[in-house]
Order: C-alpha cells, then sequence, then structure tokens
C-alpha cells in the first residue's frame, strides 16, 4: 500500500562527514514541502508514463539525497571491505532498483496530499521535518524527514515512518543477504541485479542500455 512506497522511497541515511552548518527550520521546512509536492504530483499525474514518471524520480533522488550516504550506512561494515567497482555498482542498483520501485507501483492514487505540520532542530546541526501524506479514504501517514545543510546544500539524510528508521531497516535486510552470500558485497549486487530485471518489461533503466 501507500506505506511501501515510502519504504522504496528512500532510503535513510546518515552523515558521511564535511562540513555540517546549522540549518534552519523555515528553510528546511520549505525543502521538503517543494520535494513532497513534486513526490505526490508524480503519484498522481495519470499524464505521464512510467518512464518518464522514473526519470523524474530519478533526478529527485541524486539531487535531494545524499545517495553515497545511503550505501555507506546501508552497506555498514561490508561498505569498508568492498572495493571501488563493487561500491559504484552498489550505488548505481541501489538507485535503480528505488526508482522501478516507484515508477511501476502504487498507480492507483489520485488525490493524496502532502503536508507539513512542523519541525524541530537537533543538537546535531540538523532539522527534522514533521510530515504527513494525506489520503482521502484512508489513514494519514506520518512521517519525519532529518535534513541537514551541506557544503551550502540541503539534503534529506534519513526518513523516519512511524517512528521506524528506514536506513536501519534496510541495513539489516541487506546485511542478511550478504551474510548468506558468504559475506561479500557481490551478494546484494547480484540480488539487487536480479530485482532490477524484473521491472523491464515497464521500466527502462540506464544500468539496461
Amino acid at each position: 500500500m501507500f506505506k511501501n512506497l515510502i519504504f522504496c522511497l528512500i532510503l535513510f541515511f546518515t552523515i558521511n562527514g564535511g562540513a555540517i552548518a546549522q540549518l534552519d527550520n523555515k528553510q528546511a521546512e520549505v525543502f521538503m514541502l517543494e520535494i513532497g509536492d513534486k513526490v505526490i504530483t508524480l503519484l498522481t499525474d495519470k499524464s505521464i508514463s512510467n518512464q518518464e514518471r522514473a526519470n523524474q524520480f530519478r533526478e529527485i533522488l541524486s539531487t535531494k539525497f545524499n545517495v553515497k550516504a545511503i550505501g555507506k550506512f546501508v552497506l555498514g561494515r561490508y561498505w569498508k571491505q568492498a572495493n571501488e567497482q563493487e561500491k559504484q555498482r552498489f550505488l548505481e542498483l541501489f538507485t535503480e532498483t528505488t526508482v522501478a520501485s516507484y515508477a511501476t507501483r502504487f498507480k492507483d492514487y489520485t488525490s493524496e496530499k502532502f503536508e507539513v505540520i512542523g519541525s524541530r532542530a537537533e543538537g546535531d546541526g540538523g532539522v527534522t521535518v514533521l510530515t504527513r501524506i494525506v489520503r482521502p479514504n484512508g489513514q494519514d501517514i506520518p512521517i519525519d524527514w532529518k535534513i541537514f545543510e551541506k557544503n551550502g546544500e540541503m539534503r534529506i539524510y534519513d526518513v523516519i515512518l512511524e517512528g521506524i528508521s528506514m536506513g536501519i531497516t534496510q541495513r539489516s535486510e541487506y546485511a542478511s543477504v550478504i551474510q548468506q552470500g558468504g559475506g561479500k558485497v557481490h551478494a546484494i549486487n547480484t540480488a539487487l541485479e536480479k530485482k532490477l530485471s524484473s521491472y523491464t518489461t515497464t521500466f527502462s533503466s540506464p544500468l539496461q542500455k
């Protein structure tokens, strides 16, 4: 259901070093509102194809989320064990499977709305923006977004859905796959390649060209 979209969309991340500035609450709220409105528009716009939806969502991921931090957190200790080629391949596959999941699912939504309901400054310099997905025929879904300003640009680093960090959830799932594959990052890359291939009939990824 719609909750699963959030699991697919965003996969929550930790800070990866660099210059972190104290972020203004209002700036963070405006930043998040713009992203949320755009995502909901992509979800509910029936005039665009799955491919166009995927292309636009890929742009959101690349410009509004710290993709490298995703990989470092989700892989945990396995990130250091992986070579550069494995790391790059993982980041590509991780991004594309997320895009594909988004582009090919949840086609029945038509009038959901995204609302910012508040924010709080955190001691580490970030701001948590509190939001909800308003559903006309279902229960509203609360989502918290952890945002930092790094090197002059705001990025989302973590998403908490109903009190659960999506990053921690994904990290546990991926660790299980890697352990079953003998502790090799190649195992999760292979699993993601298979997952991506299942979308080939409705979604074309740059990795498939």
